[in-house]
């Protein structure tokens, strides 16, 4: 019941309030960044791509993906989402991985990405 109030409350947000949260997001990119680590992982036939934050202060931000393309996409929510940016106001172009997600096509045993504006 929680969840769905809350989410009720992100649609209804308003945009002082949507504001608010990206200029929080915005602020941690600009000043500390995001660093992920991102592994390959292939557990009894499946395969994907795991990611997860390696220094972030206020817990755990981790996604998944079959693809780097579907990674990033899913790892920009999960950053949205650890921010409590609303729905309506995640723009993905403001989040950028160095290097980008999207050009590598392959992951040795572990890769690190930095996550920034």
């Amino acid at each position: 019941m929680n969840y769905l109030i809350q989410r009720i409350q992100s649609y209804l947000a308003t945009p002082a309030e949507g504001q608010e949260k990206i200029n929080d997001l915005l602020i941690e990119l600009r000043h500390r960044g995001l660093h992920f680590d991102i592994r390959f992982i292939d557990e009894d036939g499946q395969k994907y791509f795991y990611a997860e934050s390696v220094d972030y202060p206020r817990g755990h931000i981790s996604a998944t993906g079959e693809t780097m393309q579907e990674l990033e996409s899913e790892l920009k929510d999960a950053i949205f989402t650890a921010f409590s940016v609303p729905p309506r106001f995640c723009i993905s172009s403001l989040i950028v991985f160095n290097p980008p997600l999207a050009q590598t096509q392959t992951v040795g045993a572990s890769q690190k990405i930095y996550a920034s504006v």
